[in-house]
């Protein structure tokens, strides 16, 4: 299985906390918005568990944040379509003011383990 898929399925699982979950939101964001700084295998890695988080049953997303990041990937995974990059920009922003860079550290480590076993 490929760590897109192993990612995917992980996250369906995983219990993540709710700064857990902020933060796979913000870091879709920030992929969509060109404003992430990992390369393309780590963008379809981490666009793959925020897939799995929001494709949970019992997700806790604010659907109006979701609806727009699923409307901006409508034609391509990891790229904003223009007409919704400035909405992006503004969601990431904003959802970024409260966010610890120790807890975006973890996530990412949490990921990177989970995939690389």
């Amino acid at each position: 299985m490929d760590d897109q898929s192993t990612a995917y399925e992980w996250a369906k699982t995983y219990r993540f906390s709710e700064e857990e979950i902020q933060y796979a939101t913000i870091l879709a964001l920030k992929i969509l918005d060109d404003e992430c700084k990992m390369d393309y295998d780590n963008y379809n890695l981490f666009m793959s568990v925020y897939d799995g988080i929001n494709d949970k049953v019992d997700s806790p997303f604010n659907l109006s944040v979701h609806s727009i990041i699923d409307l901006a990937r409508a034609k391509d995974p990891i790229k904003a379509d223009p007409v919704y990059k400035e909405m992006i920009g503004e969601l990431r922003l904003t959802m970024m003011k409260d966010m610890q860079k120790p807890v975006m550290k973890a996530f990412k480590n949490l990921v990177w383990d989970v995939t690389s076993c």
